[in-house]
């Protein structure tokens, strides 16, 4: 259930200012029904407020206060009851005043106070924190549940329910950044939605670049821009490498046959022994379905040493594209060719040979070639 717990934590939390000086003072006052009179409300932080994990008060009066130091603005979710199911709502916080009340549950709550406060709740009121509570539900029923055939089957169902959460938070982030060029909200929302280990600078920079010069130069706007352009592969923009090597049914097989008769090719370098490959295979599949009538194919190059163990993954996995590996495992000469040294790894390549992207991975793969071709 990491997974899980991951996703709801990360989920729907901004900041506000652009800098602030250390130490800068926040208090936030809340107001409730007074049937909540002396029970504990939590402000649980999120990661980047390491030094602390959470707070609580005892509401007293129909009323609780949380004061404290920011020295950058930083996500929370203010908590009733259990911190996975209980009562709860998303927030930020940063230097000033926030007003939170609601006569009822905490998640039907008004949340005002700056400029930036405003800028966040119009995004979550959106629909962005409707879609937090939809995974909460589908995931509290499926704690509920005994172990059993019933729970099985309904793993698929919240697996789903994370794809369509993951999709339309994406819209609704990318839409509020269009809209919403000079907020802070949309630098801290485009960091979340591409967390260091997920940094795509083809998706990303169109997002980044729309923001506004102040923005960006905001402490977290440089580092995120850094971060932005480290990720950018360095084979962006050069010519592709050519090479033959071994299809299942020992034939001979070169990228340039693949390159030359399609508008674009993924070269796909992966193996059925690497596990965050075979988990990358299914958006592989999905984007090749989608697009294999417009000029997409996928050639994947293999790093096993197995020829069963290869054929019996691509059968698995439902990959009806090319494939080819000399089955010599780290030894495999395309990948020294590209210098792979780690997988999964791709790079995408248009019919004149450019290689136009890298590293396209889950969503971002579709992404691409859905604004590719449109």
């Amino acid at each position: 259930m990491k997974i899980i717990k991951s996703i709801i934590l990360g989920a729907l939390v901004a900041s506000p200012f652009f800098g602030m000086a250390q130490g800068d003072a926040y208090i936030i006052q809340g107001k409730v029904n007074p049937i909540y009179n002396g029970k504990f409300i939590k402000l649980i932080y999120t990661p980047e407020k390491a030094k602390k994990q959470m707070d609580s008060v005892q509401i007293a009066k129909g009323a609780f206060v949380f004061k404290g130091d920011v020295d950058r603005p930083f996500g929370a979710k203010l908590s009733m009851g259990n911190d996975e199911s209980g009562d709860r709502i998303d927030l930020f916080i940063s230097a000033g005043e926030i007003r939170v009340a609601t006569k009822d549950s905490l998640r039907y709550a008004k949340i005002t106070g700056n400029k930036i406060t405003e800028s966040y709740e119009k995004l979550a009121q959106g629909g962005l924190r409707s879609l937090e509570y939809n995974v909460i539900e589908v995931v509290n029923v499926f704690k509920a549940m005994p172990e059993g055939p019933q729970k099985k089957d309904y793993t698929k169902k919240l697996l789903e329910e994370f794809e369509n959460y993951s999709s339309q938070k994406r819209k609704f982030v990318n839409q509020f950044i269009k809209e919403n060029p000079d907020s802070y909200v949309s630098l801290y929302q485009l960091t979340k939605s591409a967390p260091d280990n997920l940094l795509n600078y083809e998706t990303s920079f169109p997002y980044y670049d729309r923001l506004s010069q102040t923005v960006k130069d905001s402490p977290l706007g440089k580092e995120f821009g850094q971060k932005l352009m480290a990720s950018k592969g360095t084979l962006t923009g050069e010519n592709y490498k050519d090479f033959v090597s071994t299809t299942p049914d020992g034939k001979q097989l070169s990228l340039k046959e693949i390159v030359g008769s399609n508008k674009y090719t993924l070269v796909d370098f992966w193996a059925s022994w690497c596990g965050p490959c075979r988990k990358e295979n299914p958006y592989v599949v999905k984007t090749f379905d989608a697009f294999k009538e417009k000029g997409f194919t996928v050639l994947s190059v293999s790093l096993d040493d197995n020829a069963e163990k290869w054929n019996q993954a691509i059968k698995l996995d439902g990959m009806p594209w090319h494939h080819v590996s000399s089955l010599k495992g780290w030894k495999e000469p395309a990948a020294a060719l590209y210098k792979v040294s780690a997988i999964p790894m791709n790079l995408l390549v248009d019919s004149e040979g450019k290689v136009v992207a890298t590293n396209l991975r889950g969503e971002a793969l579709y992404e691409k070639m859905e604004t590719l071709l449109k």
